[in-house]
């Protein structure tokens, strides 16, 4: 009783679990269910087993019907860091196969609704539905005894063991009715009984287990929760009696769908699992990378059909096998898959193929990039010509396209040497016969360029380089320059900037310029400190990125696809910035780059490709054409030649006139380092000009020429109004608002480095140098004035010693009469007051309520109305002398920067007092 009770809380207690050690049969189950439910509770306790919620007899009935395995393993166990697998080439690969058994099932599906299959054999414990019908009408259900019979109602036993359903229906009918008149039978299957197997080998948790009677192998792996590490999939021992009985691989099932070795297994059946042979992996373009068990005779094509087969992209002309020599150590074996004979090479254990990619590179494409509609990659095909894909110009490309240069950029050499063609884009759509349509090769790249350095749709590429630096930084909100307008071209201009300090370092340490992207690092991502030392961010966090971002967009300009399709914002400088560099980094063996320049009056002056047949005409054209200021009398060409008696180099100037060179009688070819300096026009400048306001009759905007004067435009201008005053007029010039920005600067940065000095040998400071440091700030912030101090009254005299020659972008202003005077500085109220002759300057100071303590008494000056200052002469300790003010002067009283008040004075004197009596106490001690 003991014992069976043991047999009945397991089955009751392993409803909710995946699998089961012993499954109660129904005759058990029926003995437990006869006990009552205080004895079965007493069991319980008594064996400190919990009994499910209900009565014990439900619980036990409810778990008595046999079970059928559905895919749903135990919890994959870890394996231990003693197992590895086979091949060491990449632990972290899987072995094909292990993944079935990590599905996550946690019960087992009643075999109630499952069909019987045909050839299923009845056995002990196994239960069929009698339906009787005709003059008797009942149901019952018929056990399979140990002895292979079933007892018929009012009939007797009937043995049936061994016979499949169909034949044990067979017989109880004949039964049946023989026995009983007028009555006939149906028999259908119950419920199944269940059998103990024995799962062996290299399982995860082998072991005993009683399954339902129509459990596979497959079924079986499942319930030892999958195959361990090192056990085979493709070696499934069944064993019967001792004998082997069947062999299943399980790679039939999962890559072929047969399951004809899945046999169904038998009470006392042994399914072991035999440890795994050999082993290789498959790596690289494959469609299923694994590691996958072979057997003796598996060659490389057998792989590659488990494998599923290479990718679309891979290449299979050059496959790398690696493999354990005879010295167990690896060799790398070079192998062509698209030969026959390697495909059938034999494996070894230990194995690695790997596939590599095709190159990204398309061979048989023409690349068309710049201000055209539809940037991108094209077919080639034998024959085809520019017109073929660029055929009409409203069409194909953008109104601002310059249809008088455009270039194919095209390799020469296996080593991808280019050399650059230049072509007339309009005459190549205009005239298919002509030689600008040129006909194309392989990988060819056609470049249409803007009109001088026009671009389109700029925010497109401005928004592109902005999400650039969002997936490279996690800028803070406080950081604004990321949006700003033009933000391509400032990570060109800083780009530009990197080139030129790596090319001077370059020069410096008597190295060659060398391939490569340039790796800048952002030396702005710091932070700022404040003078309690709060953290401030930087608000040109992540600046630095810039150049970074936009050299990989240049180096990948014409492969990227993304980056290609804005190709068409980009501007003619920028365009050509790939196609140089390329020009630069393919010069071997001491030769010059085949690139020119050409600078002075053209659109676009620069560096440009040194094109096939290039002359004077097509450098013009590459600039976009001269100005309307060029000097077609004149240009001048120079050019470098090595001397041929010595390494030196020689310059030659050679002027050239436009005029014969654009009529062709004059054709002048370049070459390599040539430079065309194109001259302006003599005096062409017919946009400097002269701003006059005021009280002039005619104000406004005049234009000049060199050489002439001030009084000249004044006369021009109608002369002065009667209510001008001439005394206080403010001329203004460009030149000297720049001197003055210089002067500023250098004042600021004297007045940083004494401001870090005194902070060094002095204490007390009466302000921090945060503070000093702003004010200097506020010094730089003030916009530059450019006053030139003039004398008007002598130069509408007609004197010509104070009369001035004007500039471009200068500015007369001639104010109302004034008949004021300013007091302005350390006085009690500064303010105007109207011009007496009578009073001096310090009668003005006392209308302005005297000086304060803190004004420097000797230091008052006077800004005359003209600009100019006057220093008044001094008469004593303070008075200030009579002087003759003018209206429009302003009096001006600086304040005292040596100014001490009382209670600092006492305190000072209080310190000298005390130090004088230390050292008279110090002498008494002698």
């Amino acid at each position: 009783m003991l014992k069976l009770f043991k047999t009945c809380v397991l089955a009751a207690l392993f409803t909710a679990l995946p699998v089961s050690a012993v499954t109660p049969s129904p005759a058990m189950i029926a003995q437990f269910q006869n006990l009552s439910p205080a004895e079965q509770q007493r069991l319980a306790k008594q064996y400190g087993i919990e009994l499910p919620t209900g009565s014990a007899g439900a619980a036990v009935t409810q778990q008595a019907q046999p079970e059928v395995l559905v895919p749903a393993p135990a919890p994959v166990q870890q394996s231990s860091t003693t197992d590895s697998t086979p091949v060491t080439a990449n632990t972290s690969t899987k072995r094909f196969g292990m993944a079935m058994f990590n599905s996550k099932v946690s019960t087992f599906a009643p075999v109630d609704n499952a069909p019987v299959p045909e050839n299923y054999r009845l056995g002990p414990d196994d239960i069929l539905l009698l339906q009787l019908f005709g003059k008797q009408n009942s149901s019952t259900e018929l056990i399979v005894d140990r002895n292979g019979t079933v007892n018929l109602p009012e009939i007797g036993p009937v043995s049936i063991s061994g016979l499949t359903v169909g034949q044990a229906s067979g017989i109880i009918s004949n039964k049946v009715r023989e026995a009983m008149m007028g009555v006939d039978a149906a028999v259908t299957m119950g419920k199944l009984r269940t059998i103990n197997i024995f799962v062996a080998g290299e399982a995860k948790t082998p072991g005993m287990y009683a399954v339902s009677a129509l459990t596979t192998v497959t079924q079986s792996l499942y319930v030892a929760g999958g195959v361990s590490d090192i056990g085979s999939l493709r070696d499934i021992q069944v064993k019967r009696a001792g004998q082997t009985v069947g062999r299943f691989d399980l790679y039939d099932l999962l890559l072929r769908g047969d399951s004809t070795g899945d046999l169904q297994l038998q009470h006392g059946d042994v399914v072991f699992i035999a440890p795994v042979k050999a082993t290789v992996q498959i790596a690289g373009e494959i469609k299923r990378a694994a590691i996958y068990e072979i057997k003796s005779g598996d060659s490389i094509d057998t792989l590659l059909s488990m494998a599923g087969g290479t990718t679309a992209g891979a290449y299979p002309q050059s496959v790398v096998l690696e493999r354990y020599n005879s010295n167990n150590l690896r060799d790398l074996i070079n192998l062509d898959l698209t030969n026959a004979v390697n495909r059938q090479m034999a494996l070894r254990d230990g194995d690695v193929l790997r596939i590599a990619e095709t190159s990204p590179r398309i061979e048989n494409v023409v690349t068309i990039a710049g201000a055209v509609v539809r940037p991108g990659f094209y077919a080639w095909q034998q024959g085809i010509k520019v017109s073929d894909l660029i055929k009409s110009f409203w069409s194909d490309v953008h109104l601002t396209a310059d249809l008088d240069y455009a270039l194919v950029v095209r390799e020469i050499n296996n080593a991808g040497d280019v050399k650059v063609l230049q072509f007339n884009l309009a005459n190549a759509i205009n005239h298919p016969v002509s030689e600008a349509n040129i006909e194309l090769k392989p990988r060819d790249l056609i470049l249409v360029f803007h009109h001088a350095n026009e671009t389109i749709q700029r925010d497109k590429l401005n928004a592109y380089i902005r999400a650039e630096i969002t997936q490279r930084y996690s800028l803070p909100a406080d950081v604004k320059w990321t949006a700003e307008d033009d933000l391509s071209s400032k990570a060109f201009q800083s780009m530009l900037g990197y080139d030129n300090q790596v090319e001077a370092m370059q020069g410096q340490a008597g190295k060659s310029s060398t391939a490569g992207e340039l790796r800048i690092v952002d030396s702005q991502t710091t932070t700022n400190q404040n003078s309690v030392g709060a953290v401030v961010a930087n608000p040109d966090l992540g600046r630095g990125a810039l150049p970074a971002i936009m050299q990989r967009m240049m180096s990948q300009l014409f492969r990227d696809k993304n980056i290609l399709a804005l190709s068409a914002s980009f501007n003619r400088t920028e365009l050509l910035y790939p196609i140089l560099k390329k020009l630069k980094m393919q010069v071997r063996g001491g030769t010059d780059p085949l690139i020119i320049s050409v600078n002075g009056e053209v659109k676009v002056p620069g560096d440009y490709p040194l094109t096939e047949g290039a002359n004077v005409v097509s450098l013009i054209a590459a600039a976009s054409g001269l100005t309307e200021s060029a000097f077609l009398s004149r240009a001048e060409l120079t050019r470098a030649v090595i001397a041929s008696d010595s390494n030196s180099i020689a310059v030659n100037n050679i002027a050239i006139d436009l005029n014969k060179v654009f009529s062709k009688e004059d054709v002048v070819a370049l070459q390599q380092r040539d430079r065309l300096n194109v001259f302006p026009i003599p005096d062409w400048n017919i946009n400097r000009t002269i701003e006059i306001r005021g009280e002039v009759k005619f104000p406004g905007r005049y234009t000049i020429q060199r050489g002439e004067t001030l009084s000249d435009v004044l006369e021009r201008a109608g002369g002065l109004n009667r209510s001008a005053f001439m005394a206080g007029a403010i001329y203004t010039r460009e030149d000297i608002k720049e001197r003055e920005r210089v002067q500023t600067k250098k004042l600021a940065q004297q007045l940083r480095a004494d401001i870090a000095t005194k902070g060094l040998s002095e204490s007390g400071m009466s302000s921090t140098p945060q503070d000093a440091l702003f004010m200097i700030k506020q010094l730089e912030d003030q916009p530059p004035i450019g006053r030139l101090v003039i004398d008007l009254p002598s130069i509408l005299a007609g004197q010509p010693d104070y009369d001035v020659q004007v500039q471009n972008g200068d500015l007369l202003y001639v104010p109302r009469i004034d008949n004021t005077v300013s007091v302005v500085g350390e006085v009690q109220h500064s303010s105007s007051h109207r011009f007496q002759p009578n009073l001096s300057v310090d009668d003005y100071l006392k209308l302005a309520g005297g000086t304060r303590k803190r004004a420097d008494d000797e230091r008052v000056y006077v800004i005359k109305a003209d600009g100019s200052v006057m220093m008044p002469e001094q008469n004593g300790w303070f008075a200030v002398k009579d002087i003759g003010l003018e209206p429009g002067d302003t009096v001006v009283v600086p304040v005292d920067t040596e100014y001490k008040d009382n209670l600092t004075l006492w305190g000072q004197f209080t310190q000298i007092f005390y130090q004088s009596a230390v050292a008279i106490a110090a002498l008494n001690t002698f």
